[in-house]
This record gives C-alpha cells, sequence and structure tokens, in this order.
C-alpha cells in the first residue's frame, strides 16, 4: 500500500513533533507499506542515513522526502501554499493511505475532497480554530478520524466516539535493553525541553534537600539553564539513539510536569491533555518514573503500578515521594517490571496498525 505522510516540520529540528513523524514513517515502512513524507519547510543538506542513525530507525526501507515550499519563514501564506501544493500533488499521485499532521493542509484537502486521517496533539487556536471549528471543517466526511494524543484531548472537542481515535505515541522497543533492576537509588534524570512548567524549580528543590542523589538534566542550550549545585549536571541535546544507553544508567525517571505546561508556542497550555513523547522512552527503560498527576499522562501510567505519581505539584508532595523511593518504600521491582510491560502495549508499529485497520473499516463500509 502506498502512504503519504503530511507534516509542517523540518526533519533537522530537535522537537518532539518531528520525532513523532520520523517515527511514525519508520512504523509504516516496517509494515512493509511504501511511505511518502511530505514536510513544508526544506530539509537542506539532509542525508538519510544519518536521519537513520540519529534516530535508531529500524525500518529495512527508507521513506521518500519530498518539500514543495522554498519558504524557511512560516505563516498563514505559507502554509496556504504548502497545502495547496500538497493536495495537487496528492490529486495526481494517488494514495491508499493519506495522514496529514497539519490543519491547514486538513482544510485543503476537504475542498480537494481528498478523504484523509487528521492527527491533533493539541487544541487550536485562533485563525486556525475559526476555520476548522467555528466554519465546521472539522466535520467534513473527507475527515476519515480524528487522531487524537490522548482521552483527556478529546474534553476540548468533545468529538463523537464514531469520529475519533485515541493513540498516545509510542516507542521503539527494540532500541532498549532490558536493564538490571536495582534498588540502591543513586542518580535521577529528567530529558526533555526547559519550556515553562517542564518543572525544573521541582528538581532544583530536590536536588536541595537530596544531596547524594546526582541528578542529570538532557535538554536545551546549557546556556538556557544553569545551577550552583554540584549534584545537577546540566547536558545539551542528545541525538535520540543516545537516549536509550542514558535511561538505562539512571535510576529514577522525573516527570514533575506543572498545571501549565508550554511548548514552543508560548500561549498554548497542554497540560490537562499532554501525552509526552519521552513518557514512553521511560517506560520502555523499566526504570522507576516519578510524574506529576495530569489527565493525559494517567491514562498511561498507573500509580504504585507503572510509576509513582505525584497527586499536587508541590515540593512536599515530591519530597515525601523521593524520600519513600529511596527507603524503599514501595514495591520498585513490580513497578519496573510493569513498566517495561507497558511498553510493549504503545509500540509505532501498534499505533501505524490501528490506523491502517481503521482504514480497512472506512472502505468497508
Amino acid at each position: 500500500m502506498k502512504v503519504i505522510y503530511i507534516a509542517e516540520t523540518s526533519l533537522t529540528n530537535k522537537s518532539a513533533y518531528s520525532h513523532h513523524v520520523i517515527k511514525m514513517c519508520d512504523a509504516f515502512t516496517k509494515l512493509e507499506h511504501e511511505v511518502t513524507l511530505i514536510t513544508s519547510k526544506k530539509n537542506l543538506n539532509f542525508i538519510f542515513k544519518k536521519l537513520k542513525k540519529d534516530f535508531a530507525l529500524k525500518g529495512k526501507k527508507s521513506f521518500k522526502i519530498l518539500s514543495f515550499t522554498k519558504f524557511n519563514s512560516e505563516n498563514f501564506f505559507t502554509r496556504i501554499l504548502f497545502g495547496i501544493q500538497t493536495s495537487i500533488f496528492i490529486k495526481n499521485n494517488k494514495a491508499d493511505l493519506i495522514l496529514s499532521r497539519s490543519i491547514i493542509t486538513s482544510f485543503i484537502l476537504t475542498l480537494f475532497k481528498i478523504h484523509h486521517f487528521l492527527e491533533i496533539h493539541s487544541e487550536f487556536k485562533s485563525l486556525t480554530k475559526f476555520i476548522m471549528i467555528n466554519l465546521n471543517f472539522i466535520k467534513s466526511n473527507y475527515i476519515i478520524k480524528k487522531i487524537l494524543i490522548s482521552k483527556a484531548l478529546n474534553r476540548v472537542f468533545n468529538f463523537n466516539k464514531n469520529e475519533i481515535l485515541i493513540l498516545h505515541d509510542g516507542v521503539d522497543i527494540h532500541n532498549f535493553k532490558k536493564s538490571k533492576i536495582r534498588n540502591n537509588i543513586k542518580n535521577a534524570t529528567y530529558i526533555g525541553s526547559f519550556y515553562k512548567g517542564r518543572g525544573l524549580e521541582i528538581i532544583l528543590e530536590l536536588a536541595k534537600k537530596f544531596k547524594k542523589i546526582k541528578f542529570n538534566l538532557y535538554g536545551d542550550s546549557k546556556n538556557t539553564f544553569q545551577t550552583n549545585l554540584k549534584n545537577i549536571k546540566v547536558f545539551d541535546y542528545k541525538p535520540y539513539r543516545k537516549i536509550p544507553l542514558i535511561l538505562s544508567k539512571s535510576d529514577l525517571l522525573l516527570m514533575p510536569y506543572a498545571n501549565n505546561v508550554s511548548v514552543r508556542s508560548n500561549n498554548l497550555n497542554t497540560a490537562d491533555y499532554c501525552s509526552p513523547l519521552k513518557m514512553f522512552d521511560y517506560l520502555a527503560s523499566g526504570k522507576i518514573i516519578i510524574s506529576s498527576k495530569l489527565d493525559g499522562i494517567c491514562e498511561v501510567l498507573k500509580h504504585k503500578k507503572n510509576s509513582l505519581i505525584v497527586k499536587k505539584y508541590n515540593i512536599t508532595n515530591w519530597v515525601d515521594i523521593f524520600q519513600k523511593v529511596i527507603k524503599n518504600k514501595y514495591p520498585l521491582k513490580k513497578i519496573q517490571k510493569n513498566a517495561f510491560l507497558t511498553s510493549r502495549n504503545y509500540t509505532w508499529e501498534k499505533r501505524a496498525l490501528k490506523i491502517f485497520e481503521a482504514s480497512k473499516e472506512y472502505e468497508q463500509n
């Protein structure tokens, strides 16, 4: 089968968006389908072998990558142009399955009467919200299903059950080896961005109180986050291929999200419905995960089963959990084992397969 995947991103940036797109395309190829990825931004000096290495891709085949627009900047005009170019290409190059991560392109696909899946990871803002919600294009019959990143996200949209697929992010379990289960806690690791709401202030307070624990933070440039605490080390961004090894050397994995979580668009709060991509890497590593209690996250993480959930976002609650972990007050071995097993339910291949199943069901009806 021929698959076309549409995304408004560059494959050379460090965002979770690009990571998700690349891994999904790889998953489709592992299911032995011919995949074409259409991106809105030119991928200058792009080498697929480097992409395969950096993201530890396991597909035997590479996927085709097309970039239509010649603009480096992204605005409403260039997004419209990208959508038109993509729709014309698809009209001339038929595909069995079309999946869009671009809201604007999805809108234009409906005008071209092209059936497709629309993947949504956050609520709509500004003009996009007006077009898709107020003008009701989101209900178009040409959108086969809306794919949402969590059940909690549907509280924003309130779609009918038959309109949606709930598919959390995924993980390539082949990138991870089964780790030894350890009770002796020596270090804690955070991987991700340093945006507002990611809990760095909690980590700082924990480091002050637990000076024998080493805290390793991997994220943005070192210049964006600095501290004089000797038990905190801040590392710059690492390519994904290095992440499994980093996690394997960790004892505790941290997700201290606040009740207001920013993404690259600073006016967008994803706290209520986020389903962090790193959560599935954390699970696959088979380590102890300590996370804030957020609705989207708790659809996957369960307290004292495959993780430890901190009910309130304050240092008192986090310290309490930390102390209990260090003193082995929880069934740590069981939690680690269940984390590893949980990751098996969230592979990229299973995610891609569910989309194919929905596509076949649609064709039969």
